[in-house]
């Protein structure tokens, strides 16, 4: 007869805890987030200033994570595609402010190459008469040669190509470019690292729509998770959720870093920096792990997350 296998229980915090560390970390979120809204307009350094766009878009796509945060239980597998796309915003951020000239190049030129593709491309709204065709091909072509006439574009396509439209702006994977954040060696890189472990590669499973991606966030091909033990699910969608919210929050921080070398932030740097202190202390306590410096302490109570409301 077949043993029946024993299951360790995903959490030893109760559903109601767990709800309670996925709102402080949902608060730990907003309140970087907020804090990089007003970090943004303060950059000075001309390479970030020319990409903080990169930002701006982490903001909107933090705004999206938040309200999925609300909705825990519903939209995992769409909260974890959002988080792969700020992190890798973000990281690119960071990666680009140190690389060198040829990689900033390729960035900063790589949009001027898709364009050009982009002009040579059949468009939902061509004329669809099978007559014309051939037509309206030349016509985009004639556009395509036009535009390759601009020097700027023509030391895109150097870089890139004129025949593939699909090459990414950087042949570093995302790894490498993390690597280059370490050796840099004046951001905590492991931030970074740990979030790409963790959820990256299920991102891209969920991304891409396999069987897997789609049900990865309620454990169905998990072996070690009992989806039918009582309240099992939400404790796992909540400390899963939890936890990814609270290493974003800290890739803000760590961009505040990084920016704080060239611009004044000093004053947001710190709130954001003592936030940073308490979200570890947090993820130590949900993860069940002993915080280091303070054996045994319990998060019981609202943390206060800082924000100063009066930066404008």
């Amino acid at each position: 007869m077949e043993k029946e296998k024993s299951y360790k229980s995903v959490s030893g915090h109760s559903v109601e805890d767990l709800r309670r560390y996925h709102n402080e970390a949902t608060d730990f979120f907003g309140a970087e987030l907020m804090m990089l809204k007003y970090v943004i307009p303060k950059i000075i350094d001309e390479r970030q200033s020319k990409i903080a766009v990169l930002l701006i878009s982490c903001t909107q796509t933090g705004a999206a994570l938040l309200q999925l945060a609300n909705q825990t239980e519903s939209y995992t597998s769409e909260s974890v595609m959002l988080s792969r796309a700020f992190m890798e915003k973000i990281t690119n951020f960071c990666y680009v402010s140190i690389c060198d000239e040829k990689e900033y190049n390729a960035f900063m030129l790589h949009p001027i190459y898709k364009q050009y593709h982009y002009i040579g491309s059949v468009k939902r709204d061509d004329d669809t008469n099978y007559d014309r065709l051939e037509e309206a091909a030349k016509k985009r072509k004639e556009k395509q040669e036009k535009f390759r006439e601009n020097i700027i574009v023509q030391e895109a396509l150097d870089i890139f190509s004129d025949k593939n439209p699909k090459l990414n702006w950087s042949k570093k994977t995302l790894h490498q470019r993390i690597e280059a954040l370490g050796k840099w060696g004046k951001l905590l890189d492991v931030f970074f690292q740990l979030s790409k472990i963790e959820y990256y590669s299920d991102a891209s499973e969920a991304l891409h729509g396999s069987l897997y991606g789609c049900c990865y966030g309620i454990g169905l091909f998990d072996p070690d998770f009992d989806q039918n033990r009582k309240d099992e699910l939400d404790k796992k969608l909540y400390k899963d959720s939890a936890c990814n919210l609270l290493h974003l929050g800290m890739l803000i921080h760590e961009t505040f870093t990084l920016i704080s070398y060239s611009a004044d932030i000093k004053e947001i740097w710190e709130h954001s920096y003592n936030n940073r202190g308490i979200a570890l202390n947090l993820k130590f306590h949900i993860l069940e792990k002993e915080i280091p410096g303070s054996k045994n302490k319990k998060i019981t109570s609202r943390t206060g997350w800082q924000c100063n409301r009066n930066l404008h």
